[in-house]
């Protein structure tokens, strides 16, 4: 039976009175009440009647989760984060994902993030995380819209896979190059060849690609492409193929 100090009792009979004193001040007077809003890092004029909010109510008392769902309603907004800024605001941002990896449109030659579900997002405001791969040769929309390529959501979940488990060999990853329809051309950062890889088994075939180059000792002074897209055997081309 574990017998506790004096001290330790006094300790947390303290921090459960600051818990509810918290509580208390929070819910029942007017130190938290609502007094304003900002939207994307913009005050917002007029809050309680364009976000449907109260005034005289504690701030984590506001109806938080209809206005997500009303924001979320309007075109063009695709995910809502609302903190509360203690003591007396609510922080309102749409839009604000997280770059996966990154995309270079074929066309504007613009670089953008690509979030989890391969939306194409800016990096205004973010700064770019180069340990992330660039996805090249690929078709760009409008902000926010999937690529046309299917293969983009599925090599972001391999991405994804392969960060998780091989960090290492993730890290390895430059540039993934879809102008090919047949293949993904891997650059890899330090070596002067290219691998060919197939979208939906990429993880399989750069572990494959580990595996060989960690089991032989290949002359790669002259290669220039190792094929992988072949589940019994590697091609290497030491021309430029």
């Amino acid at each position: 039976m574990m017998i506790l100090s004096k001290r330790t009792i006094a300790s947390c009979v303290a921090v459960l009175v600051a818990g509810l004193t918290m509580i208390l001040i929070v819910n029942f007077t007017d130190a938290c009440r609502l007094q304003g809003a900002t939207l994307d890092g913009m005050a917002v004029e007029e809050w309680a009647s364009r976000f449907a909010l109260d005034g005289e109510k504690p701030i984590i008392r506001q109806p938080i989760d209809s206005l997500a769902k009303a924001l979320l309603d309007n075109d063009g907004v695709f995910k809502v984060d609302i903190a509360y800024r203690l003591p007396h605001e609510l922080d309102i941002r749409t839009n604000a994902f997280e770059p996966v990896c990154f995309v270079v449109g074929q066309s504007s030659g613009k670089l953008f993030g690509l979030n989890i579900e391969g939306r194409l997002i800016r990096l205004s405001g973010y700064e770019p995380d180069w340990e992330r791969p660039v996805l090249t040769g690929v078709e760009t929309g409008s902000l926010y819209s999937t690529c046309t390529d299917a293969r983009v959501s599925v090599v972001i979940d391999e991405l994804e896979t392969l960060r998780r488990e091989r960090i290492d060999v993730y890290r390895l990853i430059d540039e993934i190059d879809f102008s090919d329809s047949g293949f993904l051309r891997l650059v890899v950062s330090g070596l002067s060849f290219h691998l060919k890889v197939r979208a939906r088994v990429m993880v399989d075939d750069m572990q494959r690609f580990v595996e060989f180059i960690m089991s032989y000792d290949a002359d790669l002074n002259d290669a220039k492409c190792f094929d992988l897209r072949y589940d019994n055997m590697i091609i290497c081309s030491r021309g430029d193929r």
